[in-house]
């Protein structure tokens, strides 16, 4: 007898097979249907959070046979192959760029691309600095302040003392949001700490190198108590941006918008025109330098 297919929600990656969620909360490991790989064209046939029909094969086992429409993706190009589009989670609403006070070290320049990335894939961004028990460096409370001055939601926290947790949760609660950020910035703690009986394996940062081993391998979307879910991704080396280029970039520095008609050029790169309004902001101390520094850094890498 032929099986009717039926909806469902991707909950995570393990190679070939995607783990599906149906309706009535029985999982599935799911393959996918050829047909769906062909519409699927340089881009990522099936993502963790992918509204789909699939077809169940037994009681353990399905297929998927039709990727609906997605909502909001994070997306990035593919790692060695930069002109393919990969998605990692898609049909959220938050990106939380989780990093660390040190160990490894506070990066700017990697908030900065999550905010992107964010604002590209329309998600909502959140800002998780960890461990705060830590010694902090001299200028967290102005990098702090600068990103709430621009209306980015900061959050610090101490998944080892569990400062901070219970603001964090009231954030996530409701939403679905993805946690990204480099190895050994904590993510699985924060998750154990956030979901009980998770028990997520979690690993030290190297102290020969002073970055995060890696323990995350696939990607998977975790259901909190107070509801909502959150998708836990692999430690990221690198934040690729997708069809970004040194034209569009500044429109994504919300801190650069005051002075975009002041310029005496436009367009203007903001970086070595003259009668620039947004260099002489980031003199004037408008503009925090570190955000300039960050702009600058990136767009060189386009």
């Amino acid at each position: 007898m032929m099986m009717k297919s039926e909806k469902g929600v991707v909950v995570a990656t393990s190679g070939r097979l995607f783990e599906v969620r149906a309706e009535d909360g029985s999982h599935f490991k799911c393959e996918v249907r050829q047909k769906v790989k062909h519409i699927a064209v340089d881009t990522t046939p099936v993502a963790v959070g992918d509204d789909v029909l699939f077809t169940r094969t037994d009681d353990a086992h399905g297929a998927i046979d039709q990727v609906m429409e997605r909502r909001t993706a994070f997306l990035r190009p593919s790692v060695g192959r930069e002109t393919i589009m990969q998605i990692l989670a898609s049909n959220l609403d938050r990106l939380a760029a989780v990093v660390s006070i040190k160990s490894p070290p506070l990066k700017t320049s990697l908030i900065d691309r999550f905010l992107i990335a964010a604002d590209m894939g329309s998600l909502e961004p959140l800002i998780v600095i960890n461990k705060m028990d830590m010694k902090h460096p001299s200028d967290i409370e102005q990098i702090i302040s600068a990103y709430r001055a621009l209306g980015y939601d900061v959050i610090p926290v101490s998944a080892l003392t569990g400062d901070g947790l219970d603001i964090l949760r009231e954030h996530l609660a409701n939403h679905r949001t993805l946690f990204a950020g480099h190895s050994g910035v904590g993510k699985s703690t924060i998750l154990n700490s956030l979901i009980p009986g998770l028990n997520l394996k979690t690993r030290s940062v190297s102290s020969h190198t002073n970055k995060g081993k890696h323990t995350t391998t696939n990607i998977k979307m975790f259901e909190l108590p107070d509801g909502g879910f959150v998708v836990d991704s692999p430690g990221l080396k690198v934040m690729g941006l997708w069809e970004i280029d040194r034209e569009n970039l500044p429109y994504y520095y919300r801190d650069f918008e005051p002075y975009y008609a002041k310029c005496r050029f436009h367009p203007c790169s903001h970086i070595h025109e003259p009668g620039c309004a947004v260099k002489a902001a980031v003199e004037n101390g408008e503009i925090a330098s570190f955000r300039y520094d960050n702009y600058v850094a990136i767009a060189d890498t386009l």
